[in-house]
Protein backbone atom coordinates (compact mmCIF):
# COMPACT_ATOMS: atom_id res chain seq x y z
CA UNK A 1 0.00 0.00 0.00
CA UNK A 2 1.43 3.37 -0.89
CA UNK A 3 1.63 5.38 1.87
CA UNK A 4 0.55 8.79 2.22
CA UNK A 5 3.16 11.85 2.01
CA UNK A 6 5.16 13.74 4.59
CA UNK A 7 3.48 16.64 5.97
CA UNK A 8 6.48 18.86 5.27
CA UNK A 9 9.71 18.47 4.65
CA UNK A 10 12.78 17.10 7.72
CA UNK A 11 13.98 20.76 9.74
CA UNK A 12 17.57 20.53 10.72
CA UNK A 13 17.70 21.91 14.59
CA UNK A 14 21.68 21.68 15.14
CA UNK A 15 24.44 19.29 13.65
CA UNK A 16 28.22 19.19 14.63
CA UNK A 17 30.49 16.55 13.77
CA UNK A 18 28.75 14.29 16.36
CA UNK A 19 25.39 14.64 16.42
CA UNK A 20 22.30 15.94 14.27
CA UNK A 21 19.10 16.93 15.49
CA UNK A 22 16.13 17.32 13.25
CA UNK A 23 12.30 18.16 13.44
CA UNK A 24 10.89 14.92 11.31
CA UNK A 25 7.25 15.90 9.89
CA UNK A 26 4.90 13.73 10.32
CA UNK A 27 3.35 10.83 7.36
CA UNK A 28 7.14 9.96 7.56
CA UNK A 29 9.13 7.02 8.32
CA UNK A 30 11.58 7.07 10.45
CA UNK A 31 13.67 3.83 8.45
CA UNK A 32 13.05 2.43 5.03
CA UNK A 33 9.77 0.52 4.93
CA UNK A 34 9.93 -3.37 3.78
CA UNK A 35 8.55 -2.73 0.68
CA UNK A 36 10.03 -1.22 -2.62
CA UNK A 37 7.83 1.87 -2.35
CA UNK A 38 8.58 2.67 1.09
CA UNK A 39 11.97 3.11 0.59
CA UNK A 40 12.00 6.72 1.29
CA UNK A 41 12.68 7.93 5.04
CA UNK A 42 14.38 10.57 7.47
CA UNK A 43 17.46 8.47 7.62
CA UNK A 44 17.87 8.04 4.00
CA UNK A 45 17.27 11.87 3.02
CA UNK A 46 19.53 13.04 5.65
CA UNK A 47 21.97 10.79 4.01
CA UNK A 48 22.38 12.71 1.13
CA UNK A 49 23.65 15.59 3.49
CA UNK A 50 25.57 13.47 5.96
CA UNK A 51 26.59 10.28 4.47
CA UNK A 52 27.79 8.79 7.94
CA UNK A 53 24.19 9.75 9.65
CA UNK A 54 23.45 6.55 11.69
CA UNK A 55 19.12 6.41 13.25
CA UNK A 56 19.63 6.36 17.02
CA UNK A 57 15.84 5.65 17.86
CA UNK A 58 12.55 6.32 15.89
CA UNK A 59 8.96 8.72 16.18
CA UNK A 60 5.85 6.89 14.57
CA UNK A 61 5.18 7.16 10.99
CA UNK A 62 2.42 9.82 11.95
CA UNK A 63 4.20 11.12 14.89
CA UNK A 64 6.13 14.74 14.39
CA UNK A 65 8.69 15.91 16.24
CA UNK A 66 12.81 15.99 17.79
CA UNK A 67 14.95 13.02 16.78
CA UNK A 68 18.78 12.84 17.45
CA UNK A 69 21.05 10.77 15.12
CA UNK A 70 24.61 9.85 15.41
CA UNK A 71 27.15 10.76 13.16
CA UNK A 72 29.93 8.53 13.75
CA UNK A 73 29.84 5.28 15.13
CA UNK A 74 31.14 6.12 18.61
CA UNK A 75 28.24 9.40 18.82
CA UNK A 76 26.23 6.30 17.82
CA UNK A 77 26.69 4.16 20.70
CA UNK A 78 26.71 6.39 23.54
CA UNK A 79 23.44 8.46 22.08
CA UNK A 80 21.84 4.59 22.13
CA UNK A 81 23.48 3.81 25.27
CA UNK A 82 21.65 6.63 26.65
CA UNK A 83 18.40 5.87 25.29
CA UNK A 84 18.50 1.99 26.42
CA UNK A 85 19.54 3.34 30.01
CA UNK A 86 17.16 5.98 30.25
CA UNK A 87 19.15 8.80 30.50
CA UNK A 88 17.15 10.68 27.85
CA UNK A 89 14.24 13.28 28.75
CA UNK A 90 11.96 13.57 26.03
CA UNK A 91 8.60 15.17 26.58
CA UNK A 92 5.44 14.90 23.51
CA UNK A 93 2.31 17.45 22.90
CA UNK A 94 -0.73 15.30 22.29
CA UNK A 95 -4.80 16.52 21.52
CA UNK A 96 -6.57 13.79 22.91
CA UNK A 97 -10.38 13.62 22.89
CA UNK A 98 -12.65 14.72 25.98
CA UNK A 99 -11.39 16.10 29.12
CA UNK A 100 -9.77 14.19 32.31
CA UNK A 101 -11.42 15.27 35.41
CA UNK A 102 -7.29 15.59 36.99
CA UNK A 103 -5.44 17.90 35.70
CA UNK A 104 -2.02 15.30 35.61
CA UNK A 105 -1.27 11.85 36.40
CA UNK A 106 0.34 8.68 35.45
CA UNK A 107 -0.56 5.27 33.15
CA UNK A 108 1.28 2.27 34.34
CA UNK A 109 0.09 -0.17 31.85
CA UNK A 110 1.84 -3.17 30.47
CA UNK A 111 1.71 -3.26 26.49
CA UNK A 112 2.25 -5.75 23.77
CA UNK A 113 2.23 -6.58 20.22
CA UNK A 114 -1.61 -7.35 18.99
CA UNK A 115 0.31 -10.21 16.36
CA UNK A 116 -3.25 -10.36 15.15
CA UNK A 117 -3.41 -6.82 13.72
CA UNK A 118 -0.05 -5.76 13.86
CA UNK A 119 1.69 -2.92 13.99
CA UNK A 120 -0.94 -2.54 16.56
CA UNK A 121 -0.68 -2.96 20.63
CA UNK A 122 -2.33 -4.26 23.58
CA UNK A 123 -2.34 -3.52 27.06
CA UNK A 124 -1.51 -6.73 28.55
CA UNK A 125 -1.07 -7.49 32.17
CA UNK A 126 0.31 -11.19 31.90
CA UNK A 127 2.48 -10.85 28.51
CA UNK A 128 2.83 -7.46 28.22
CA UNK A 129 6.08 -5.36 29.03
CA UNK A 130 5.97 -2.78 31.57
CA UNK A 131 5.04 0.72 30.04
CA UNK A 132 4.92 3.75 32.17
CA UNK A 133 3.65 7.37 30.89
CA UNK A 134 3.28 10.74 32.61
CA UNK A 135 -0.07 13.37 31.48
CA UNK A 136 -0.15 16.75 32.30
CA UNK A 137 -3.18 18.79 30.89
CA UNK A 138 -2.07 22.01 29.55
CA UNK A 139 -5.10 23.38 28.04
CA UNK A 140 -9.14 22.26 28.08
CA UNK A 141 -11.23 22.45 25.31
CA UNK A 142 -15.13 22.00 24.21
CA UNK A 143 -14.68 18.49 23.41
CA UNK A 144 -10.80 18.04 23.68
CA UNK A 145 -7.60 18.86 25.76
CA UNK A 146 -4.10 19.59 25.02
CA UNK A 147 -1.90 17.33 27.04
CA UNK A 148 2.02 17.31 27.79
CA UNK A 149 2.99 13.50 27.56
CA UNK A 150 6.62 12.16 28.88
CA UNK A 151 7.55 8.21 28.66
CA UNK A 152 9.30 6.70 31.37
CA UNK A 153 9.29 3.19 28.90
CA UNK A 154 9.93 3.76 25.28
CA UNK A 155 7.20 0.90 24.22
CA UNK A 156 5.98 0.96 20.47
CA UNK A 157 2.89 2.74 20.17
CA UNK A 158 2.98 3.19 24.37
CA UNK A 159 1.88 6.79 24.31
CA UNK A 160 -1.22 5.90 21.73
CA UNK A 161 -2.16 3.01 23.58
CA UNK A 162 -2.20 4.81 26.97
CA UNK A 163 -4.22 7.62 26.03
CA UNK A 164 -6.74 5.02 24.30
CA UNK A 165 -6.67 3.04 28.02
CA UNK A 166 -7.63 6.01 30.16
CA UNK A 167 -10.43 6.73 27.26
CA UNK A 168 -8.83 10.09 26.32
CA UNK A 169 -7.08 8.47 22.48
CA UNK A 170 -5.12 10.99 20.62
CA UNK A 171 -7.08 13.06 17.76
CA UNK A 172 -6.60 11.53 14.71
CA UNK A 173 -4.70 8.71 15.58
CA UNK A 174 -6.47 5.11 13.30
CA UNK A 175 -5.38 3.12 15.23
CA UNK A 176 -6.87 3.98 18.83
CA UNK A 177 -9.11 6.29 18.51
CA UNK A 178 -13.24 6.06 18.21
CA UNK A 179 -14.69 7.39 14.95
CA UNK A 180 -15.39 10.76 16.41
CA UNK A 181 -11.86 11.26 18.08
CA UNK A 182 -10.25 10.32 14.49
CA UNK A 183 -12.16 12.50 12.62
CA UNK A 184 -11.69 15.60 14.58
CA UNK A 185 -8.20 15.65 13.21
CA UNK A 186 -6.34 15.44 9.43
CA UNK A 187 -3.57 13.67 11.10
CA UNK A 188 -2.31 12.28 14.46
CA UNK A 189 -2.23 15.11 16.43
CA UNK A 190 1.08 13.90 18.49
CA UNK A 191 4.60 15.92 18.79
CA UNK A 192 7.72 14.91 19.91
CA UNK A 193 8.77 18.11 21.41
CA UNK A 194 11.47 18.39 23.19
CA UNK A 195 14.73 16.33 24.22
CA UNK A 196 17.20 16.61 26.16
CA UNK A 197 20.57 14.36 26.43
CA UNK A 198 24.27 14.55 27.23
CA UNK A 199 26.07 15.75 24.03
CA UNK A 200 28.22 12.09 23.06
CA UNK A 201 31.88 13.87 23.09
CA UNK A 202 31.24 17.07 25.28
CA UNK A 203 29.16 15.60 28.17
CA UNK A 204 27.32 18.38 28.43
CA UNK A 205 23.11 18.02 29.07
CA UNK A 206 21.49 19.56 25.88
CA UNK A 207 17.83 20.55 25.09
CA UNK A 208 16.37 20.83 21.70
CA UNK A 209 12.70 22.36 21.21
CA UNK A 210 9.98 22.33 18.77
CA UNK A 211 6.44 23.83 18.80
CA UNK A 212 3.82 21.35 17.53
CA UNK A 213 2.32 22.43 14.32
CA UNK A 214 -1.19 21.08 14.56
Amino acid sequence: MQLPPPIGDIKYLYYDDQIIVVDKPANMLSVPGKRPENQDCLISRVNRDFANARIVHRLDFCTSGIMVIGQNKDAHRELSRQFQERETKKTYIAKVYGNPKKPSGKVNLPVRCDWERRPRQIVDHKLGKNAETLWQVLEQYNNCCRMKLTPITGRTHQLRVHMQAIDHPILGDEFYAHREAFSIAGRLNLHAQEITFKHPSKKNLISFKSDEPF
